[in-house]
Protein backbone atom coordinates (compact mmCIF):
# COMPACT_ATOMS: atom_id res chain seq x y z
CA UNK A 1 0.00 0.00 0.00
CA UNK A 2 1.33 3.06 -1.07
CA UNK A 3 1.73 5.61 1.51
CA UNK A 4 -0.25 8.78 2.06
CA UNK A 5 0.96 12.29 2.02
CA UNK A 6 0.56 14.26 5.50
CA UNK A 7 -0.68 17.89 5.46
CA UNK A 8 2.04 20.24 6.85
CA UNK A 9 2.88 24.04 7.45
CA UNK A 10 5.45 25.90 6.89
CA UNK A 11 6.36 30.09 8.06
CA UNK A 12 9.80 31.21 8.03
CA UNK A 13 11.81 34.03 9.65
CA UNK A 14 15.02 35.66 8.24
CA UNK A 15 17.58 32.69 9.35
CA UNK A 16 14.92 29.60 9.42
CA UNK A 17 11.83 28.28 7.64
CA UNK A 18 9.94 26.36 10.23
CA UNK A 19 8.07 22.56 8.62
CA UNK A 20 5.76 21.27 10.64
CA UNK A 21 4.19 18.04 10.00
CA UNK A 22 0.05 17.73 10.83
CA UNK A 23 0.69 13.91 12.00
CA UNK A 24 -0.47 13.79 15.58
CA UNK A 25 2.03 10.93 18.10
CA UNK A 26 4.15 9.69 14.91
CA UNK A 27 5.60 6.58 15.35
CA UNK A 28 8.82 4.63 13.64
CA UNK A 29 9.68 8.31 12.47
CA UNK A 30 12.59 8.45 9.56
CA UNK A 31 13.90 12.02 8.27
CA UNK A 32 16.72 13.43 6.04
CA UNK A 33 17.83 17.31 5.20
CA UNK A 34 19.77 17.38 1.74
CA UNK A 35 21.20 20.62 0.77
CA UNK A 36 17.85 21.51 -0.77
CA UNK A 37 15.96 18.37 -0.17
CA UNK A 38 13.81 17.59 2.98
CA UNK A 39 12.42 13.86 3.79
CA UNK A 40 10.11 12.33 6.25
CA UNK A 41 7.81 8.98 6.91
CA UNK A 42 6.37 7.84 10.32
CA UNK A 43 3.26 5.61 10.87
CA UNK A 44 0.52 6.65 12.74
CA UNK A 45 -2.53 4.54 13.49
CA UNK A 46 -1.22 2.11 11.56
CA UNK A 47 -0.68 3.81 8.42
CA UNK A 48 2.37 4.80 6.57
CA UNK A 49 2.68 8.68 5.55
CA UNK A 50 5.82 10.41 4.09
CA UNK A 51 7.34 13.47 2.48
CA UNK A 52 9.87 14.35 -0.15
CA UNK A 53 10.53 17.15 -1.88
CA UNK A 54 12.96 19.59 -3.42
CA UNK A 55 13.38 22.82 -1.40
CA UNK A 56 13.71 26.26 -3.38
CA UNK A 57 16.89 27.44 -1.54
CA UNK A 58 19.44 25.60 -0.23
CA UNK A 59 19.46 24.90 3.44
CA UNK A 60 22.72 24.72 6.16
CA UNK A 61 21.84 21.30 7.27
CA UNK A 62 25.05 21.32 10.37
CA UNK A 63 22.55 24.33 11.62
CA UNK A 64 19.15 22.52 10.27
CA UNK A 65 17.38 20.15 12.86
CA UNK A 66 14.01 17.63 13.71
CA UNK A 67 12.51 18.02 16.27
CA UNK A 68 10.66 15.45 17.82
CA UNK A 69 7.43 15.56 19.91
CA UNK A 70 3.15 15.42 19.35
CA UNK A 71 3.94 17.23 15.86
CA UNK A 72 7.02 16.30 14.05
CA UNK A 73 8.49 19.77 12.87
CA UNK A 74 12.09 20.69 11.09
CA UNK A 75 13.50 24.12 11.85
CA UNK A 76 15.94 24.73 8.42
CA UNK A 77 18.68 27.34 8.84
CA UNK A 78 18.83 29.48 5.25
CA UNK A 79 21.79 28.98 3.71
CA UNK A 80 21.37 32.95 2.60
CA UNK A 81 19.47 34.58 5.42
CA UNK A 82 18.81 37.34 2.86
CA UNK A 83 16.71 35.39 0.89
CA UNK A 84 12.85 35.03 1.38
CA UNK A 85 11.58 32.03 0.36
CA UNK A 86 8.13 32.81 -1.39
CA UNK A 87 7.27 28.90 -1.71
CA UNK A 88 8.07 25.87 -0.03
CA UNK A 89 8.19 23.11 -2.62
CA UNK A 90 10.32 23.87 -5.71
CA UNK A 91 8.17 22.46 -7.74
CA UNK A 92 4.94 24.94 -6.97
CA UNK A 93 1.94 22.38 -8.01
CA UNK A 94 3.94 19.51 -5.72
CA UNK A 95 1.84 19.18 -2.62
CA UNK A 96 -0.51 22.27 -3.41
CA UNK A 97 -3.60 20.37 -1.74
CA UNK A 98 -0.96 19.71 1.85
CA UNK A 99 1.29 22.37 1.81
CA UNK A 100 -0.18 25.10 4.14
CA UNK A 101 1.08 28.69 5.59
CA UNK A 102 1.31 28.56 9.35
CA UNK A 103 -0.37 31.78 9.95
CA UNK A 104 0.46 31.33 13.89
CA UNK A 105 4.36 32.16 12.72
CA UNK A 106 3.94 33.97 9.57
CA UNK A 107 5.68 36.97 8.59
CA UNK A 108 6.17 39.15 5.31
CA UNK A 109 8.53 39.86 3.48
CA UNK A 110 8.57 43.67 4.37
CA UNK A 111 8.36 42.40 8.29
CA UNK A 112 11.52 40.37 7.93
CA UNK A 113 13.63 42.71 5.91
CA UNK A 114 11.99 46.20 5.93
CA UNK A 115 13.48 49.09 7.56
CA UNK A 116 10.95 48.33 10.76
CA UNK A 117 12.52 45.19 10.64
CA UNK A 118 12.83 43.89 14.35
CA UNK A 119 16.26 42.65 15.34
CA UNK A 120 17.09 39.10 14.99
CA UNK A 121 17.15 38.14 18.27
CA UNK A 122 13.44 40.13 19.03
CA UNK A 123 12.14 37.99 15.91
CA UNK A 124 13.71 34.73 17.08
CA UNK A 125 12.48 35.67 20.48
CA UNK A 126 9.22 35.96 19.06
CA UNK A 127 8.83 32.90 16.71
CA UNK A 128 10.47 30.22 18.87
CA UNK A 129 7.62 29.92 21.81
CA UNK A 130 5.50 28.83 18.58
CA UNK A 131 7.56 26.50 16.89
CA UNK A 132 7.49 24.51 20.31
CA UNK A 133 4.01 23.24 19.24
CA UNK A 134 3.59 20.12 20.49
CA UNK A 135 5.91 20.27 23.22
CA UNK A 136 5.37 21.63 26.69
CA UNK A 137 4.31 25.23 27.86
CA UNK A 138 6.65 27.76 28.66
CA UNK A 139 6.33 28.16 32.72
CA UNK A 140 3.91 30.82 33.23
CA UNK A 141 5.63 34.23 34.98
CA UNK A 142 4.19 34.92 38.80
CA UNK A 143 4.54 38.51 40.28
CA UNK A 144 4.68 38.98 44.22
CA UNK A 145 1.00 38.84 44.91
CA UNK A 146 0.74 35.68 43.15
CA UNK A 147 -1.05 36.77 39.97
CA UNK A 148 0.10 36.05 36.49
CA UNK A 149 0.75 39.10 34.13
CA UNK A 150 -2.10 38.88 32.55
CA UNK A 151 -5.39 37.72 33.25
CA UNK A 152 -8.58 38.19 30.43
CA UNK A 153 -6.35 40.22 28.36
CA UNK A 154 -5.49 43.05 31.65
CA UNK A 155 -2.47 44.31 32.57
CA UNK A 156 -1.13 44.00 35.87
CA UNK A 157 -1.51 47.63 36.48
CA UNK A 158 -5.35 47.41 35.20
CA UNK A 159 -5.70 44.24 37.54
CA UNK A 160 -4.22 46.68 40.48
CA UNK A 161 -6.41 49.75 39.28
CA UNK A 162 -9.81 47.71 39.09
CA UNK A 163 -9.17 46.16 42.31
CA UNK A 164 -8.43 49.46 44.21
CA UNK A 165 -11.61 50.67 42.72
CA UNK A 166 -13.46 48.06 43.73
CA UNK A 167 -12.19 48.18 47.46
CA UNK A 168 -12.41 52.26 47.80
CA UNK A 169 -16.76 51.14 46.83
CA UNK A 170 -16.95 48.57 49.21
CA UNK A 171 -15.60 50.96 52.07
CA UNK A 172 -18.07 53.59 50.61
CA UNK A 173 -21.12 50.74 50.92
CA UNK A 174 -19.65 49.51 54.33
CA UNK A 175 -19.36 53.66 56.15
CA UNK A 176 -23.00 54.27 54.54
CA UNK A 177 -21.71 57.15 51.78
CA UNK A 178 -22.65 55.00 48.73
CA UNK A 179 -26.36 55.46 48.11
CA UNK A 180 -27.96 53.04 45.67
CA UNK A 181 -29.78 54.33 42.46
CA UNK A 182 -33.30 53.33 42.34
CA UNK A 183 -33.57 50.50 39.85
CA UNK A 184 -35.46 50.67 36.74
CA UNK A 185 -36.66 47.87 36.85
CA UNK A 186 -38.95 48.74 39.79
CA UNK A 187 -40.43 51.68 37.69
CA UNK A 188 -44.32 50.78 36.36
CA UNK A 189 -44.91 49.55 32.97
CA UNK A 190 -45.96 51.66 30.76
CA UNK A 191 -49.74 51.02 29.46
CA UNK A 192 -49.78 49.77 25.68
CA UNK A 193 -53.86 49.48 25.78
CA UNK A 194 -55.03 52.45 27.48
CA UNK A 195 -56.26 50.57 30.53
CA UNK A 196 -54.65 50.85 33.59
CA UNK A 197 -52.64 47.32 34.89
CA UNK A 198 -54.01 45.93 38.01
Amino acid sequence: MAALTPTFHWAQSRRKVFVTISLVNCEDVKHNLLDSQLQFSGHVGGKAYSLDFELPHSIDTKNSKFVSGRNPRFELAKADESVFWTRLCKNKRQFKMFCKVDFDKWKDEDELYGSDAESEEEEEEKVAPVSNRGGPEPPLKIDAMGLPPLIGGMTQEQINELMAKEKVARDKASSGEFKEEPDSDDEPLPDLDGKQSA
